[in-house]
């Protein structure tokens, strides 16, 4: 299940790419493509012991729930990308107390990227946009 306010107005930057025609929707297929690569790719590996020594290397410290996924980096960075229930805006926002640390922008740039790579190969002929929020 979503965990509770997973999308806070402390988040920092807040990244959606949304369709743009009504008719059209991100296939769920997308999503749980998305979600995989995001969780192989950005999430720390646990340190608990994993029962299933095959499994070990997909045992990662997030939260995914049918619509999305969040995380929290060693550098102190929070993140949640979500898929909205209409499946026609998908949300990525990251959060830190160090706006300055250089590694924030390179998180954000690459999960942005991930996601990209995702929507052209799964969802190519859907027309859409991109938007960036940056509270105060």
């Amino acid at each position: 299940s979503r965990p509770n306010d997973v999308i806070t107005p402390d988040h920092a930057f807040i990244w959606q790419i949304s369709i743009t025609n009504i008719n059209q929707s991100f296939s769920p297929r997308f999503l749980h493509v998305l979600v995989s690569r995001i969780a192989d790719q950005f999430p720390l590996p646990t340190v608990e012991t994993c029962l299933v020594p095959a499994l070990k290397p997909y045992n990662r410290r997030c939260t995914v729930w049918s619509m999305g996924i969040s995380w929290k980096s060693k550098e102190g960075f929070s993140t949640v990308i979500e898929m909205r229930e209409d499946f026609q805006c998908l949300l990525c926002a990251v959060s830190t107390s160090n706006k300055t640390n250089i590694n924030y922008s390179k998180l954000i740039l690459s999960v942005i990227n991930v996601i990209t790579v995702a929507c052209d190969e799964f969802c190519p002929s859907v027309s859409r946009v991109e938007l960036i929020t940056c509270p105060p």
